[in-house]
């Protein structure tokens, strides 16, 4: 596990969030947030609005965001619970501007149709609707969409709800290259409970985890049972601790209001060694 000059705290027991005044009602960033910058930019983006065909006859919103020049692997972006809002887009368009095909999609299409899911969207009635099954559905839907027209293995990347949603789907049989998780929320989903610690050993594919030293809604007691349960289990993966960030720190609600430049200066060139060599991350498999 990568501390990334982490001190260390008393392991602390699992709290669910909603004790501390976080629901997935809460999204984990400013709608107005700007996108984080990369160390390096590969050029122009085209981005595509349309929708992806659901395992029960419906439709969800997707974006593709297409480098001018493909120079990275494919990645599957999974959003947090707003679903598919304007800054994931941006952010997707981010991936791709590193040479990163980029596909965004939404959690919402059964319920809201596809009516844009900006500022003036009320996700919430929504939330209580989903269910695990129909976005891991939906996420194979995505990844298979984004293999067809790449070509190659696309990695899953997730945030807060997408982050676990993301780990989930590498426990199946889903072919993906790995799977990025920024501070994943395993509490409860709808009428769903809360997922165990324990579920990302049956992980199929290498894991990247960025979690916060400060997080409130995804204790660190999480990421050291994670990187504890990937040992146990063989699984190449490289579990990060961030120094007092909070939950959200990646997007831009944080670091507008308490700006963590290190922490984005690490996070970027980690992304990019990752999707370069993801069996080069932590422990390797055992054998047998």
């Amino acid at each position: 596990m990568s501390r990334y000059g982490c001190r260390r705290r008393s392991r602390k027991s699992w709290v669910h969030a909603t004790r501390l005044g976080f629901t997935l009602a809460d999204m984990c960033h400013d709608p107005s947030a700007s996108v984080p910058m990369a160390d390096r930019d590969e050029g122009p983006v085209s981005g595509t609005e349309f929708e992806l065909p659901t395992s029960d006859g419906r439709r969800f919103p997707a974006y593709l965001a297409s480098p001018g020049r493909p120079t990275g692997s494919p990645i599957v972006l999974l959003p947090d619970a707003g679903g598919l809002h304007p800054f994931y887009q941006e952010l997707a368009r981010r991936f791709a501007r590193l040479g990163h095909p980029t596909l965004a999609i939404d959690y919402y299409g059964r319920t809201a149709g596809s009516r844009a899911r900006d500022d003036g969207f009320d996700h919430v009635s929504h939330l209580e609707r989903l269910l695990r099954r129909t976005m891991l559905s939906d996420v194979h839907t995505a990844v298979g969409h984004l293999r067809t027209v790449t070509g190659e293995t696309p990695f899953v990347l997730g945030f807060c709800l997408g982050g676990a949603t993301g780990l989930l789907a590498g426990t199946t049989d889903l072919d993906i290259a790995g799977a990025v998780a920024f501070y994943p929320w395993l509490g409860e989903l709808g009428r769903e409970p809360a997922l165990p610690a324990e579920f990302v050993a049956g992980m199929r594919c290498p894991v990247l985890g960025l979690f916060g030293e400060a997080d409130e809604v995804t204790p660190v007691a999480v990421a050291r049972a994670f990187d504890d349960h990937l040992d146990r289990a063989g699984v190449p993966h490289d579990i990060v601790i961030y120094p007092d960030a909070v939950h959200g720190f990646f997007e831009w609600h944080y670091l507008d209001t308490n700006r963590r430049p290190d922490i984005v200066e690490d996070v970027w060139p980690r992304l990019a060694a990752f999707f370069a060599a993801p069996t080069e991350t932590g422990v390797r498999p055992r054998s047998g």
